[in-house]
């Protein structure tokens, strides 16, 4: 009979790409039985092999809390054999749901939670180093009471292996492999420039729009941001204005639908600012517009610099100046055959090195040693 897994998260919607796409199908097809529980606006059905229960979109952050008591109900009905979560909100759930039911429970840590608290900016400036303290001290307390700890990049893992957590296994948020399909990007004459992912202003927001006006006009440019808006002030969101610099919002998409822009795109932009939470990520639409054969332009962090570089795949910028993105922009799409060499080294790299076959390995091995 074949072992039965929840998945389950209050916070993101259950067509999430690492969730649902990656490792809940994954799973499935390994012959586990997988359910999955997150935001949705059904009750129930199944997609890919999966059994997808969704839980209504949150009214309000009290609602949100309230999932959780939810989802505690639904795994004590479940009676999985593996419990694996995606929010640290859940953490004292999945501790309790290990305890009571002896079960394999797995913490997801997508993002460096202390970092972030750093760049939210409805936690006081001044308070920000105390409350990054305290959620790294109970978040990797908690944890420390799990079986296992999946985080997204390498930085992450090594601080819950610091603070004495037992099992952590990097699982890298790599794109699915894309078939070599033609891009169609070339069949017309616009240049479009894509940036796929949450839009904020510490995600370049600001600067994408800006490096707008450093463009020649005869490239006949456009920006196409793809993705939820985050704390986007009212003022910065007049989609007329932005229309008239050839900037189009598109919002939260499809995930078949991104690969759709993904292959009429002609360059990827990911220009986030130099921040602590980002120097050591491994953002997915780095990968993604790799994966497509986009060349990327990307802030010069050092770990990205080891990627790009180490691909030959796109350029390195100062995301505080549009003048220098704009620059780097200019130079791929004026010069074809520069592009086509540095996307086909990225999508070459992708098949490579940054793609989801290798990471799911690693999330089958994990589930065979909890067994």
């Amino acid at each position: 009979m074949a072992k039965k897994v929840m998945i389950f998260s209050s916070v993101h919607g259950y067509n999430d790409s690492r969730i649902f796409h990656k490792q809940a199908v994954s799973l499935a097809r390994a012959g586990y039985n997988v359910e999955l529980h997150a935001i949705a606006d059904f009750e129930e059905r199944t997609e890919q092999g999966v059994r997808i229960m969704g839980i209504p979109p949150h009214k309000s952050k009290l609602h949100r809390l309230a999932a959780g008591w939810t989802l505690f109900r639904r795994a004590m009905k479940s009676r999985a054999d593996f419990y694996h979560f995606h929010d640290p909100e859940l953490l004292p759930w999945g501790v309790l749901i290990h305890w009571l039911t002896g079960a394999p429970v797995v913490y997801d840590a997508h993002e460096d939670l202390p970092k972030q608290i750093h760049t939210k900016p409805w936690i006081p400036a001044k308070i920000r180093g105390i409350v990054s303290r305290v959620v790294h001290k109970v978040e990797k307390g908690l944890a420390r009471r799990l079986p296992a700890v999946v985080t997204a990049t390498e930085s992450i893992r090594s601080q819950f292996a610091g603070a004495g957590v037992r099992r952590v296994q990097v699982i890298k948020n790599y794109p699915l492999p894309l078939p070599r399909l033609e891009r169609n990007a070339e069949e017309d004459d616009v240049n479009r420039v894509l940036y796929v992912g949450g839009i904020s202003y510490l995600r370049g927001y600001r600067e994408m729009i800006a490096m707008m006006d450093h463009l020649p006009k005869e490239l006949n440019a456009e920006l196409h941001l793809i993705g939820p808006l985050q704390h986007i002030a009212p003022e910065d969101q007049d989609r007329e204005a932005l229309a008239a610099k050839r900037v189009y919002l598109h919002g939260r998409i499809p995930f078949e639908e991104v690969q759709q822009w993904l292959m009429k795109g002609k360059v990827g932009l990911v220009c986030l600012h130099p921040v602590e939470n980002y120097r050591e990520s491994l953002p997915i639409k780095l990968f993604e517009y790799m994966a497509a054969g986009l060349p990327v332009i990307a802030t010069d962090f050092p770990l990205w610099r080891e990627i790009v570089e180490g691909s030959r795949c796109g350029f390195l910028v100062n995301p505080l100046n549009p003048e220098e993105m704009a620059e780097k922009v200019a130079m791929l799409l004026s010069d074809e055959a520069k592009r086509r060499e540095m996307g086909e080294n990225g999508r070459r790299a992708h098949e490579e090195v940054y793609n989801w076959q290798v990471e799911e390995q690693k999330l089958l091995q994990l589930y065979q040693e909890l067994a």
